[in-house]
C-alpha cells in the first residue's frame, strides 16, 4: 500500500476532525473548539487545512498569514468573526509513527477491526509505541498498548510484535462489554 492510500484511509476516519469558531482577537484569528470551548491560534492548528461551513456545506481550503483561506475552488475568502470553522484533528507523533510501521496487510486488518466497531482511528486517547525506544536492538519484539474512546465504547488493544527473519503482529481487542477480538498477521522477510 502506498503513502497516499494509507493517508486516505486515515483522512477518511468518522471523527477527524474538531469543529468550532472563530475569532479575531488581538490581529490573531483564535479557534474555540465547539465541543469544551478550548481555545487554540487557528494557524498551529490549520496545517492539514481548513474547511469553512458555507450553506449546510465544508469548503476545504488553505489557510493564508493574511487570515485569508485559498478555498479549493480557487476563491479567496476572507475569514469573519463567528465563522463555522472544522481542521483536522494531530495524531500524536508515537500513535503515527506506530501505524506508518505496520505492514499494508496488517494496518488494512487493524483499522478494518476498529472500524467494525464503530471506532475511528481518531478515538485514540493513548499511545505507548515500545517500538520507539528499541532503534538498537536488532531483532525487536514487545507490546505496544492503545485505547480508544468513542463515547460509547471504550477499547483497550494490545499489539504484541516481533521483528526479526519474520514479521509477526498479533493484535487483542477488548471492549468495556467484555467483548474480545484477536488476529494475528505475520510475514516473511527476505534475505537482506
Amino acid at each position: 500500500m502506498n503513502l497516499q492510500k494509507r493517508k486516505n484511509i486515515i483522512y477518511e476516519q468518522k471523527r477527524s476532525y474538531t469543529c468550532g469558531t472563530i475569532e479575531n482577537i488581538n490581529e490573531q484569528w483564535i479557534f474555540f473548539e465547539a465541543e469544551d470551548d478550548e481555545a487554540f491560534l487557528l494557524e498551529e492548528i490549520s496545517e492539514e487545512g481548513i474547511e469553512i461551513l458555507f450553506s449546510n456545506e465544508w469548503v476545504p481550503g488553505v489557510l493564508l498569514e493574511t487570515g485569508q483561506v485559498v478555498l479549493h475552488t480557487k476563491h479567496l475568502y476572507e475569514l469573519n468573526n463567528g465563522d463555522a470553522v472544522r481542521v483536522r484533528k494531530r495524531l500524536p507523533q508515537p500513535y503515527m509513527e506506530w501505524l506508518e510501521e505496520l505492514s499494508e496487510e496488517a494496518f488494512t486488518k487493524f483499522t478494518t477491526l476498529l472500524n467494525n466497531s464503530n471506532i475511528s482511528i481518531y478515538d485514540c486517547i493513548y499511545c505507548y509505541n515500545t517500538m520507539q525506544f528499541m532503534d538498537h536492538i536488532k531483532e525487536p519484539s514487545g507490546v505496544n498498548f492503545l485505547v480508544y474512546d468513542n463515547e460509547t465504547f471504550i477499547c483497550s488493544v494490545q499489539h504484541h510484535f516481533s521483528r526479526g527473519k519474520s514479521v509477526t503482529d498479533r493484535f487483542e481487542y477488548t471492549l468495556q462489554t467484555g467483548k474480545r477480538y484477536m488476529f494475528t498477521n505475520m510475514e516473511r522477510r527476505k534475505a537482506e
